[in-house]
């Protein structure tokens, strides 16, 4: 009977025994499943960020890239307009290279109070000075064609620079106008032109020198090449 017991107590610590190392054995799985995880979510949520950061520094990267792209096809295009520009002065310096100046005339206050401050508008007086110049120029050169009117408007230095150019443009413009109205002068022999306060005449520090600067100039150019008789062959040589 008391061997009986003993049998029986035996296998009841045996079986207390096998459940306490079960339950040991279940805990520390889980906390090294607890630990794991724990362990690594910081790891993964790093390397999230980083591939998110790596994702918008590739969008900077694109959009700069962009951005150098447009430079240069915009730089491609400022060099094309510039080799055009340098083509037109080119054959511009060539044009003028065959042409010389007849006759010119200068619209100021002496001629009946051309210009004063800040006005565009041509004097009656002015008009008579034109229409006078014109006859000139047409009996000298034998007619109109052929000829070159440039006409270069001037200001004073009072105001700014940009008003000034579009002022002396203006008042160019003006006499131009009157030029291909009223006197008939076809408007492809015509070329108008702003020089602003750049080109004065006279002392910009004095009345009278600045009324001298409110002006329109309007030159008369012609093709400097004649026709003339055939060179003898000896001549040639």
């Amino acid at each position: 009977m008391k061997g009986s017991n003993f049998y029986l107590t035996g296998m009841r610590l045996l079986a207390v025994g096998s459940m306490v190392l079960s339950s040991g054995c279940l805990a520390t799985q889980d906390w090294v499943q607890s630990w794991t995880k724990e362990q690594l979510f910081p790891v993964e949520k790093r390397v999230s960020e980083t591939e998110a950061g790596l994702t918008k520094v590739g969008g900077r990267v694109s959009g700069l890239e962009g951005r150098v792209d447009t430079m240069a096809s915009q730089i491609a295009n400022l060099d094309s307009r510039l080799n055009q520009t340098d083509a037109k002065v080119d054959r511009a310096v060539e044009n003028l290279q065959n042409l010389k100046i007849e006759r010119k005339l200068v619209l100021d206050m002496k001629q009946g109070g051309f210009f004063t401050s800040n006005a565009t508008v041509l004097s009656n007086q002015a008009r008579r000075e034109i229409d006078s110049f014109l006859s000139d120029a047409a009996g000298q050169a034998g007619g109109m064609s052929g000829l070159l009117f440039v006409v270069a408007g001037h200001t004073d230095n009072a105001g700014s620079e940009k008003y000034n150019y579009e002022l002396a443009r203006i008042r160019a413009e003006n006499a131009a106008t009157y030029l291909a109205t009223q006197k008939k002068v076809d408007a492809a022999q015509i070329v108008v032109m702003s020089y602003g306060e750049s080109v004065p005449v006279a002392d910009n520090k004095t009345e009278a020198g600045r009324a001298k600067n409110r002006r329109v100039e309007i030159l008369v150019y012609r093709d400097a090449i004649t026709v003339g008789s055939v060179p003898s062959a000896s001549a040639r040589r």
